[in-house]
């Protein structure tokens, strides 16, 4: 095919999608619904003409609930103007069903959009839908063609955009779903290493610890393997908040105990050694800690009640005035919450 031919034939194809659906033989038996606004609207909308027909040739399929491949074709016209149209796209789920239609080609599709519209919550959720029709919830293992597919186009997301929710979201469905826990324990590693400070996958690293044990609690091997994980991620950025909120966060819910006992000693050694004093004395996130470890400490063991809630106290003054002076105000009322 030569580069002209190929012109003209996409000019003629954009000629005929442009040709409005009332004077397509095809919809000649449809009379469009328009939208009810009311008579004196408070904010209308200002719809393109060509979005207001293909709305109403839609409400009319609707409200008839017909099932056919042109009602079909028109939720992906629709979707192509309008992607966070959720009514279309639960439409589109029955459309699918009801016909038998291919589910692959469904997915490639959907992939399109996806790219195009990252951070839209529908087509996430409608690959969700989709996949659950694929797939039973069965022991599968990261080798069976549409997890690897899955796994393989949740991967490219994130690389794009790796603080994208509904990717993080969909992957933590796939997961659970699917028992995927150890190679989303090798992926979260990666990711972890790859960029320290990237909080969605220090979120997903919890989501495997807690999820992983069935809500279970964690055993206090895992536990000291998570802190030491933690404590060598800290190292290599002090400043960041990700693993400082991960480990005292992890603590708190599965070892408290553990905070005063092993993560206290620990982190006062490196904001002593030479190569970690600065950063670790200068970092808000490192007297944030310590005040939830004392709090917490004062809480379980009433002998040392009052030197604690000082220790606490102390802490909270030092952030007031010299490591986040910005939020004075906060550590002044959690230093008014510390009671003796």
């Amino acid at each position: 095919m030569t580069r002209a031919t190929l012109i003209d034939d996409i000019s003629d194809v954009d000629e005929v999608e442009e040709v409005p659906l009332s004077q397509q033989p095809e919809w000649a038996d449809v009379t469009p619904l328009e939208q009810q606004d009311g008579g004196y609207p408070l904010c209308p909308i200002a719809y393109t003409d060509s979005y207001k027909e293909l709305m109403g040739y839609m409400r009319a399929v609707m409200a008839a609930g017909e099932i056919s491949k042109r009602a079909y074709s028109l939720t992906s016209q629709v979707i192509e103007e309008n992607p966070a149209h959720y009514t279309v796209w639960v439409y589109r789920k029955r459309l699918v069903t009801e016909l038998s239609l291919d589910i692959e080609a469904e997915l490639e599709w959907l992939s399109d959009i996806a790219a195009m519209h990252p951070k839209n919550y529908q087509p996430w959720h409608h690959r969700q839908v989709l996949v659950a029709m694929l797939l039973e919830p069965q022991q599968l293992d990261e080798t069976h063609p549409v997890i690897r597919r899955e796994l393989r186009f949740l991967a490219n997301a994130i690389d794009e955009d790796s603080k994208n929710f509904h990717a993080w979201s969909y992957r933590q469905w796939l997961v659970q779903r699917y028992d995927l826990w150890t190679q989303e324990g090798f992926f979260v590693d990666a990711m972890i290493n790859q960029d320290v400070r990237n909080n969605s996958a220090w979120n997903q690293r919890y989501f495997v610890l807690v999820r992983s044990n069935r809500d279970s609690k964690v055993d206090e091997q895992k536990v000291r393997e998570e802190i030491e994980y933690s404590l060598e991620m800290i190292k290599r950025a002090p400043n960041n908040e990700s693993p400082w909120s991960y480990v005292v966060g992890m603590l708190l819910r599965h070892a408290p105990e553990m905070l005063h006992a092993e993560l206290l000693p620990r982190i006062q050694r490196m904001a002593e050694e030479s190569e970690t004093a600065q950063a670790m004395q200068a970092s808000p996130f490192y007297w944030s800690a310590l005040v939830d470890v004392y709090e917490t400490q004062a809480m379980l063991q009433d002998g040392v009640r009052d030197e604690m809630i000082t220790l606490a106290r102390e802490a909270c003054a030092a952030l007031a005035t010299d490591h986040d002076p910005t939020r004075m105000k906060y550590w002044e009322f959690r230093s008014s919450t510390l009671k003796v």
